[in-house]
């Protein structure tokens, strides 16, 4: 059977009726013609009805952003203490209102942007606007946030009653203002990201001359303001708002070099409660142990090598460069000999800190003498206290040598209770900020959230467990018992060459600025005490130095200087003649370590090859490479030269870099910079 498909009858054609006639094509479609003109013209005019809507609008908040700085620079005038908190708010939210226009009203143009640096003389301009956009978003969110939440705080601040005993009501405040500060910090973190990917997408000498001031000023204030803003939520914590807190201060002297700053001269105790100081004691460090009733392990292997130190004390405890591991152990001891409840965490300072504290507090009156100290003053000071004084024996003054630490420190407390009002807080913070970032403050804290955020701060003097790349740490130790790192200059250059197996070259170099000839080199300063020698006969000694490399973990050492240390100059009369040796300080990285003498007026260079592990360098999807290196600060070492040459591998194109190398030789990358504070380097090529 058959199924048929059956299709729609087919309508019969039709004849025009005679005497009719069909209408012209053209007549039927005028109309719709004329309507779709019509329509095209009206899309048109909402078009440049809606782009001179967002040019008014983008015209006004640029305007009214060009204000502001004037206003600004009014409003802080006169200090601080002079600035209206309510016209303060009042001119930051209304920037971030003018900048959050801006950010939406372009929003369809950044996308295009990168793509415009072809455009003649402001090219690299609109390339970098949607990074200026972004920080500017993130910077204005996070002040925002800020001076809303801590606008009573600056109330209480500019009171003329404010001191140290109405510290403790900032507390309340500070605490409230927690989640408003984390979000702050948040922002603040995206500004930096922002900050970077400008960075790599346009050199900033091509951006017009404002443009660079304000980058310049930005990146001035922004490690402050990052750190700043992760601490503010902890303070109150860290202050004792709930329960005191107690803290071990270590008084590290840098003319005698050591892991974390300097020889442990002084220990103070710090007790604080709801903001104040409820208890400050300095003691000399070699006080701390209780030899005679108690007994004490061995020390680190170095010290027994090289100094014949056969008990481990107090003043020997920072021994690791990783100053966590340092810390405990100070503390530790500290108790071990003093007693006592255990510390809540250690601060390690040292004389720059001094300086730096003294800058921003002005000078400070010793209680009981005529002496006033002043940031100038402060070194020159510190030794002539510690010379005999008129009148002294030698008894007395290797007593009392050091006394005067006490007394500096109840002057420093002094000013902060009776005086506090006329310290700049702003000052102040930037002072501490900066010590903390030139590695001439660490602080530990038991408290693991505490303890995190000094970390993300780069504050606690930490080694990074996980470094992204290429890692570099060179380290003193002063093993002469003496001062003569008061005499010494160090340079470091590092060579790394890229490619199948990557490889590098750490050479240290030493300079010894002081006299040549004088007496032979011998450890200790026995005589100079005997006969209470000044300050400057003990540091214009030889050089006896534990160096050690910290490197990539996985990393191998190929070759080193070969040293020969005299047994007639130790004290264990044993000759040292050795290569470097690599060995186990800390399990996340491998170290190199050597021992060597740097003879007065003369100049030393040590130096290790070694191989390093692949993962230096970066494969990323899109087939280019990074490297990445960090050179951590030795913590209380003076700024010093460093040079980095990287060599990338044959045939490759360098697509960034930063920071902008000092010289480009070929396929070799050379940076020199003065290694003040962690450096970073990164190079990305293909």
């Amino acid at each position: 059977m058959t199924t048929e498909k059956h299709y729609p009858p087919t309508p019969p054609k039709t004849s025009p009726v005679p005497g009719e006639t069909t209408p012209a094509r053209s007549e039927t479609h005028a109309p719709a013609r004329r309507i779709g003109r019509l329509l095209i013209l009206s899309g048109i005019l909402v078009i440049l009805l809606w782009a001179g809507l967002k040019t008014w609008r983008v015209y006004q908040a640029a305007q009214s952003l060009l204000d502001v700085e004037p206003e600004a620079r009014a409003l802080l005038a006169g200090g601080m203490n002079q600035i209206d908190p309510v016209a303060a708010e009042a001119l930051v939210l209304r920037a971030r209102r003018d900048i959050t226009t801006l950010h939406t009203e372009l929003a369809l143009i950044r996308p295009i942007a990168p793509a415009l640096g072809w455009v003649p003389r402001y090219g690299p301009t609109l390339v970098a606007a949607p990074y200026l956009l972004n920080m500017a978003d993130a910077g204005s969110e996070a002040a925002a946030l800020a001076v809303t939440s801590l606008k009573p705080a600056l109330a209480i601040v500019q009171s003329e009653s404010f001191g140290a005993a109405r510290l403790g009501e900032l507390l309340p405040i500070l605490t409230d203002a927690a989640p408003e500060m984390k979000e702050a910090a948040e922002a603040m973190g995206r500004y930096s990201l922002a900050r970077q990917d400008l960075a790599a997408a346009v050199d900033q000498e091509t951006l017009p001359w404002r443009v660079r001031q304000l980058l310049e000023q930005s990146d001035k204030w922004l490690p402050a303001a990052e750190d700043g803003l992760r601490l503010l939520p902890q303070l109150p914590v860290m202050l004792g708002q709930n329960e005191p807190k107690r803290y071990l201060i270590l008084a590290q002297n840098e003319d005698e070099m050591r892991a974390t700053g300097g020889f442990i001269t002084g220990a103070g105790v710090l007790t604080l409660s709801n903001g104040r100081i409820t208890d400050l004691d300095f003691r000399d460090a070699n006080n701390v142990d209780n030899w005679r009733e108690k007994p004490y392990a061995f020390p680190p292997q170095p010290f027994y090598d090289f100094m014949s130190l056969e008990l481990f004390g107090f003043r020997d405890a920072n021994f690791w460069p990783e100053f966590p591991i340092s810390a405990q152990k100070a503390m530790d001891l500290y108790v071990y000999g003093q007693g006592g409840l255990p510390f809540d965490g250690a601060i390690a300072i040292d004389q720059e800190f001094l300086r730096l504290l003294v800058d921003a507090t002005g000078p400070v009156p010793i209680p009981g003498t005529d002496q006033r100290i002043s940031a100038d003053s402060l070194l020159q000071t510190l030794r002539q206290a510690r010379d005999i004084q008129e009148g002294q024996n030698v008894q007395e003054w290797v007593r009392d040598r050091k006394a005067f630490l006490g007394g500096f420190a109840a002057a420093i407390q002094a000013k902060i209770e009776t005086d506090f009002g006329s310290v700049d807080p702003l000052k102040l913070a930037a002072n501490l900020v900066q010590a903390a970032e030139q590695r001439h403050l660490s602080i530990y804290m038991r408290d693991p959230e505490l303890g995190a955020v000094l970390t993300a701060n780069g504050w606690d003097g930490s080694l990074p467990q996980s470094p992204p790349g290429d890692f570099l740490m060179a380290v003193d130790t002063n093993m002469g018992y003496n001062k003569a790192n008061v005499f010494v200059e160090r340079e470091l250059s590092y060579d790394v060459r890229l490619g199948p197996e990557p490889q590098g070259r750490l050479t240290v170099t030493y300079r010894h600025t002081g006299p040549t000839g004088g007496n032979p080199c011998y450890q200790g300063v026995d005589q100079e005490f005997e006969e209470a020698a000044e300050y400057l006969a003990i540091a214009d000694q030889c050089y006896w130095n534990y160096l050690r490399a910290y490197a990539p973990a996985g990393s191998t050492l190929i070759d080193s200087s070969q040293h020969v240390v005299p047994g007639q100059t130790l004290y264990s009369e044993t000759t040292w003649d050795s290569s470097a040796q690599t060995i186990g300080d800390v399990p996340w990285l491998t170290v190199f370590a050597n021992f060597m003498l740097v003879p007065r007026g003369e100049t030393v260079k040590s130096f290790f090859t070694y191989e390093l592990p692949a993962g230096v360098v970066t494969a990323q999807k899109s087939g280019e490479s990074v490297y990445r290196l960090i050179v951590q600060k030795q913590p209380g070492m003076k700024s010093e030269l460093l040079t980095v040459t990287v060599t990338l591998p044959e045939g490759v194109a360098l697509l960034a870099v930063a920071p902008a190398p000092t010289a480009i030789e070929g396929a070799k990358l050379i940076f020199a910079t003065e290694l003040d504070s962690n450096q970073h380097i990164m190079i990305r090529y293909r």
